[in-house]
Order: structure tokens, then sequence, then C-alpha cells
């Protein structure tokens, strides 16, 4: 099957070191082990390293970025002048997409196209039905309402109404975790379109050279946060909860694996903690040394908030899991979903920093209780690897091509 992979969001790098360049490049690459081609657009191919197909640059009309540039500069640059650059840019991309798009089916006829959903893009949507191909969209998050409560959205009636034709148009909608599911369905995609497969994990951690289970509990132990150092992600609760053990016990230390707007918070907590030498912040790390740090943890937390709504399937859960990590989380969507409480993970209500404390003391004093928790959240994970999850993608792709009246009922023979 030829695939036309599209990733229009231009803050996403398929080849960078976050959570969505690794789903990108993890699920692409586990699709090319079963036997697919694919062909990657982006306005940010990189060096294309890692990733098992062609990279091809959408973002090569110049006139883009000079006029980004100078209407980012009006009103003296202004927040608001920026963010109106931002989303014209993403508008007009469109069209390079497209041309791109047509300039590769021929070459390479495309047979289904599939789309990981970005703010303005509506091209890869433009093109399937223009030449009759099946079009699947990936959702990860409600991305205009995110966009509106943590950034700036100036066209927020555009990016909603986008977001809705997108979805009540799109062949199949493939969202990772069951609320995300109810919400494309409550903004216009048919509950029969949806399929909800879930973030995974490389086998390689599953190789995972831990720390002992039965180490001593006198000497350091290793509260660890694998992840993008967001707003959403508990930053706030980790460090509130890390300074109070760190008060009660030098022998804890806090490592933290990866890169984020909040970085700034945490250097901040660093220098003025009573330790500063018990907080590691790593930045941004290729994905093929993160098994090392995991090696490093005690425990591996994933402290989120309470949100109004979880819609994550948080790749750090999985990676904890399959590196025999003990994990404490946040009690939040699919986490609760996937774990439960004494038996495979310690939950806590989100942002309750009291459990969160309790919990890893607990972790701490207990190696019986570590090993436990660590085996059976692994055997967990290895129903979630990337490799399994490619599969239930492309048999959601099969059911597209095959779809009533459709052409393309052997597109996958």
């Amino acid at each position: 099957m030829r695939i036309a992979y599209v990733s229009a969001d231009r803050g996403v790098a398929p080849t960078g070191s976050n959570g969505a360049s690794t789903h990108i490049r993890e699920l692409v690459n586990a699709v090319v082990a079963r036997g697919a081609e694919v062909k990657l657009l982006t306005p940010r191919p990189g060096d294309g390293r890692g990733i098992d197909g062609e990279l091809i640059d959408i973002d090569t009309d110049d006139v883009l970025p000079a006029l980004r540039r100078l209407t980012a500069g009006i009103d003296g640059g202004s927040d608001a002048a920026a963010t109106q650059a931002s989303e014209v840019h993403g508008l007009l991309l469109n069209e390079s997409l497209h041309e791109h798009l047509e300039h590769l089916h021929a070459r390479w006829p495309i047979e289904l196209v599939y789309e990981r959903y970005s703010l303005w893009s509506h091209a890869g949507l433009r093109f399937a039905r223009r030449h009759g191909l099946p079009f699947l969209l990936e959702v990860n998050a409600p991305l205009a309402a995110q966009q509106e409560e943590y950034r700036r959205l100036s066209n927020a009636a555009t990016a909603h109404a986008l977001e809705r034709l997108l979805l009540s148009r799109a062949d199949r909608v493939v969202v990772p975790a069951r609320v995300l599911a109810e919400y494309v369905q409550a903004r216009g995609c048919p509950a029969r379109r949806v399929r909800v497969i879930p973030c995974g994990v490389g086998r390689e951690f599953f190789e995972c050279d831990v720390r002992p289970d039965d180490g001593p509990t006198g000497s350091d132990f290793v509260i660890g946060f694998l992840g993008s150092l967001k707003p959403w992600h508990g930053i706030e609760t980790l460090l509130a909860a890390f300074g109070r053990l760190l008060a009660q016990d030098a022998g804890y230390r806090l490592l933290v694996v990866g890169d984020g707007p909040l970085r700034g918070m945490l250097e901040r907590f660093a220098s003025t903690c009573s330790r500063p030498d018990r907080v590691t912040i790593t930045g941004a790390v290729a994905y093929q040394e993160v098994p090392r740090y995991l090696a490093q943890m005690d425990v591996g937390v994933a402290p989120y908030p309470a949100l109004p709504t979880f819609y994550f399937s948080p790749l750090k859960i999985f990676e904890y899991a399959a590196a025999r990590v003990p994990i404490v989380a946040s009690a939040s969507g699919q986490i609760a979903e996937l774990l439960v409480h004494r038996k495979s993970a310690l939950l806590h209500p989100p942002g309750n920093v009291d459990e969160m404390v309790l919990h890893i003391e607990r972790l701490r004093g207990n190696a019986e209780l570590r090993t436990r928790l660590a085996r059976r959240a692994r055997r967990i994970a290895k129903g979630y690897t990337w490799d399994r999850l490619a599969a239930r993608l492309l048999a959601a792709a099969r059911a597209a091509c095959r779809r009533p009246g459709s052409a393309l009922g052997d597109c996958l023979a």
C-alpha cells in the first residue's frame, strides 16, 4: 500500500525528540515494517534520519516566510501580529501541500492519504477527494480549544469550522484515547468511522537495563519524569512533591528528561531549593537515548493536574512500564483505564501532592511492591508495541479502502 502521510504542523519535526515527533516516526517505521510504503510530507523534514521513508518538504515557497516576517512586524511586532502571521502562513501552506501531493501522485500513485491533524491543514482532504482516495485523519488533541486556552488563537471561528469539516468528511478518524473518540463524534464524525489506537512503545524499551529492584533503600532514590515540559503535564505538582520529599530526606533525587516552555520554572526551582545538586534536567534527549535514562530511575511519575478533559495517551506511561520502572501517576483518563491502583501502579487524584508524596515514600521503602507493580505494568505494555498498533492502523486503512461504492477495494491487494 502506498500511503502519503501528511503532517503539516510547522511546530512538529518528525525527526525531533518530543512526543509528537516520536509518535510520527515510530508509527511510520512500524507501518513500513509491515509492508506499506510511506512518503512523509512535512514542513520540517530535517535530515530524515531515523525514518524509514522519503521525507518531502512542503514549505518550499519563499513568499510564505517573507509574508510571515512582514506580518509579524506590523504593530511593532505585537503578539497579536505574530499570531496572525503564523495562522496565515498555515492556511497558505495548503496550496504548497496540494502541489506536492499532485507531483508525488504523478510519479508514485498514492493509494491512501493519512493526515496528522493540524490547525490549518485541509489540502490532504481536498487532494484525496479530487482523486477518489480514502482519507484518514489522526486527531491527537482538540487543537483549536488547546490553542485558545494555552497560547493564542486569532481566527478561532475558522479553526473550529475547519476541524468540523475534516471530522465530518474523513473516511476514518483515528484517536489515541476514548475521550477523544467522544470529542470527535460530538463535532461531526459518525461513531462508525472512529478508531481508537493508543500510543505505543518500542520493543527496545523492554530490554532496558533497569536498576535492581532490591537495591538498598538507604541510598539515592531517583524520581524520574520523562516528557515535554508543558503546562498540562503537572510540573508544578512534581516540584511541590519533590520539594517536600527533599526536605524530609536528602537521599531523594529528581531526574527530568525533556524540554519545553516550563524549563525556566524547573531551573529556578533547582537553583533555589535546599539541595540544587539533587536536581538534574537533561533537556531534549534523542529517542534512542531514553532507555539509558529510564535505567537510572527508581520511580517514574506522571503528575497530571486536574484537567477539564484528559485526552492524552501518554508515551511516558508505556515507556516507564516497558522499562520496568514503577509508576506513580494521576488517575486520569487512559492512565486509569490501563493501570490499576496497587496492582500495576500507585495512582492518586490529579494534582494531589499529599498522595503523590505518600506513594513515592511507600515505594522507596518497599522493594517487593516496586517489583510487583513494575512487572505487572510491563505485561500490560507488551500489548502496545508500535508494531501491534501499526497492524491495527493498517486494518483501519483496509476497511476505508473497502468502503461501499469505492473503486479502491483492491488497493491493498
